[in-house]
């Protein structure tokens, strides 16, 4: 591996190169009121407590406000996409899911949450993108580029992703806004958001109420088979609903969340069906209703216990499906649900340490019957049963310490489960001197199979799961240029072992294979006040190890994600204008070929997909009324060919997304 990883380090030293050019190029006058890169910015997703980014035992991103209004970012993968390391796929019923890092991170391998509340689905432990989380409501995104089992248990197993709204403090009154797109040849965007804030000493209130629709594409979508549709707004529509609550008094915090996203959907052997008689016989429809109450008791200037307890309840998919269920509530399928309840301790000392640690429970649970009216789960090889659950108890514990420049951490979790124990330890040492700053870190995460995997008559039974585990080493190296313009470089190996695979309706999920990845990522932002801007790049290789399932024939390249990846952008302020370009680089990426999917002996074989480059450009104007800010954006300004690829030999063609968008848009504030 060594060698592979000075390898990598080539081109990324000479990114870095760059800084050297970038700062004469954006250099401007200094003003302080528009302080738009916040590299300092504090974070509290690496180790549950507010720290400085180079602080935190973990690669972190930091996403603020200033920047999504600058760059036009419609919803969340706008944002994603810009981060070092993430792209998406596709996967059966058309559902766009994330890789990470060349890894398909579905399947429950990537922990999404909206203000510390999980969004992941309970019977994949998926989520869904493109169309969903609209980037209006957000204040901020956290992300730990790297795993967090230690800290929050199973899906954070390759990355972390907290998608914090748009709190009291920043609200402060009603925030309305609008946009309304048009997409590729007649296709049409629209979204509307209403968000209420205030803040007193004894209470604080947050709310967000929205609704967005788009279509994933207007061009033509054939699939292995030879069938062909034009996409649409009746094949290929996306709509999102929301509703996101906070409520705090003095230390006590409750939060209820409701989101849905419905969209036309596509299964792995068969074109999207056009509408009959209004209904689209191929739909799914994702739901997510959750209550989290959680209270913080300082008992001295050292000691804080937090309780907290939290029931989500969920579904996977709805649609007309020939082996499906019969759904048990709103007719969605099936019924997921998640009782966690967690008590943590946290302990300041004199000498700059601190100490967690608590445990807590988990109980995920499943209700489903099968079509014809019979039970769907089995209980055992041979017993059926309505209902079947899961359970996990866990421990945690984590020490930080910091020696001047040298800051350390250890912990870990251990889960008694239902399919065996895991332990996931994780430890890092950060160094920050002067300008420069550095991080060693090594991690290990797991997850449990979702019941609905493990028990489903659709996916066939299988009792003898085990737990999956990841481990990943981390190096970072970070420096600050100027008091305007830093970079950062990092190098990654990541090592899953027993990954919960599907393997078709005879074996369902087993454990079976390996998957590595191996590469390095760099970044260089700058801000001038008025002006500014990002370069990033990253680059995704398997490892020697990784099952042939999810790679081309030579084993060089993931399937669906590029190797290589680059984002640019900049941003210019001057006086109520604001001018943003940005653009994103994608290298070739692999896909399943149809005569693989059509071989009868099953032959694995790709094709390459073209390189592309995504530009985008969007201008605002601040205060054209009073309180009233208004957007112009154009994404994907060349038309470019986008589309998104199945990350495993699973028969999905390529299909055709994110065509060109100009989007009007406008927040109001009173």
């Amino acid at each position: 591996m060594p060698k592979r990883i000075a390898h990598l380090l080539r081109p990324l030293f000479a990114l870095s190169l760059c800084g050297g050019i970038l700062q004469p190029m954006l250099w401007a006058d200094e003003a302080k009121d528009f302080a738009f890169f916040q590299e300092e910015a504090k974070v509290v997703i690496a180790a549950r407590h507010e720290q400085l980014a180079n602080e935190a035992p973990s690669i972190v991103s930091v996403i603020t406000r200033q920047e999504i209004d600058a760059y036009g970012d419609r919803e969340l993968s706008d944002i994603l996409r810009r981060v070092p390391g993430f792209e998406f796929g596709v996967d059966v019923y058309s559902e766009a899911g994330l890789s990470f890092r060349g890894i398909w991170a579905e399947e429950g391998k990537s922990l999404l949450m909206i203000n510390g509340v999980m969004q992941n689905e309970l019977g994949y432990g998926n989520y869904n993108f493109f169309g969903s989380i609209p980037a209006s409501i957000i204040e901020k995104v956290e992300i730990i580029r790297g795993p967090g089992s230690a800290l929050y248990g199973g899906f954070a197993e390759v990355d972390v992703i907290n998608v914090i709204t748009r709190q009291p403090n920043s609200l402060n009154g009603i925030h309305v806004s609008g946009d309304l797109g048009v997409v590729g040849h007649g296709g049409v965007s629209r979204s509307g958001n209403i968000s209420y804030g205030s803040q007193t000493e004894a209470l604080k209130v947050a709310a967000h109420v929205g609704y967005s629709s788009s279509v994933l594409s207007r061009r033509d979508y054939t699939d292995f088979f030879g069938h062909r549709l034009n996409l649409n707004s009746d094949t290929a529509y996306r709509n999102w609903k929301h509703i996101i609550t906070e409520a705090s008094s003095k230390n006590l915090t409750l939060r209820y969340q409701r989101t849905e996203f419905t969209f036309g959907a596509q299964d792995s052997f068969t074109t999207i069906q056009p509408s009959v008689n209004g209904v689209n016989l191929e739909k799914s429809n994702n739901y997510n209703d959750v209550v989290h109450v959680d209270y913080q008791a300082h008992l001295n200037d050292h000691l804080t216990l937090q309780p907290l307890f939290e029931y989500t309840r969920n579904n996977t998919w709805q649609a007309v499906y020939p082996s499906g269920v019969e759904g048990l509530f709103e007719g969605s399928g099936i019924l997921l649900w998640r009782t966690r309840a967690e008590m943590t301790a946290t302990y300041e000392t004199p000498i700059a340490s601190q100490l967690q640690f608590g445990g807590g429970y988990i109980q995920d649970g499943v209700d489903s019957v099968a079509s014809d009216g019979t039970s769907g789960l089995y209980a055992s090889a041979n017993d059926l049963t309505n209902r079947q659950t899961t359970s996990s108890s866990f421990g945690l514990f984590q020490y930080e310490q910091e020696f001047h420049a040298v800051g350390f951490t250890a912990g870990g979790r251990y889960d008694d489960t239902t399919f065996g124990h895991a332990i996931a330890p994780r430890a890092g040492f950060t160094y920050i001197h002067d300008a420069f700053n550095a991080k060693v870190l090594y991690g290990r995460a797991f997850r449990i199979p979702l019941p609905w995997q493990a028990y489903s008559r659709n996916l066939t039974f299988n009792g003898s799961l085990t737990p999956e585990t990841a481990d990943t080493t981390e190096l970072e190296l970070g420096y600050k240029l100027t008091p305007h313009l830093t970079g950062k470089i990092n190098t990654f190996f990541i090592d899953i072992h027993n990954p919960i695979i599907y393997q078709g309706a005879i074996n369902g999920y087993t454990n079976f294979g390996r998957i590595q990845s191996e590469g390095a990522e760099a970044e260089l932002r700058a801000d001038y006040g008025h002006i500014g801007g990002y370069m990033n790049f990253s680059y995704a290789t398997p490892g020697p190890n990784t099952s042939p399932q999810l790679t081309t024939q030579s084993k060089k390249q993931f399937l669906a994600s590029p190797p290589f990846k680059i984002n640019m952008g900049t941003f210019y302020r001057l006086g109520k204008m604001e001018y943003a370009p940005s653009a994103t680089y994608l290298s070739s990426r692999a896909a399943q070929s149809s005569n693989s999917a059509n071989d009868p002996n099953g032959n694995l074989e790709t094709t390459d997909e073209h390189a592309l480059f995504l530009a985008n450009m969007t201008v605002t104007a601040h205060e054209v009324l009073k309180d009233l800010d208004i957007h112009l954006a154009v994404h994907n300004i060349f038309d470019a060919r986008y589309t998104l690829i199945q990350p495993f030999y699973g028969n999905h063609a390529p299909i055709p997304a994110q065509d060109r968008e100009i989007n009007l848009g406008m927040t109001w504030h009173f």
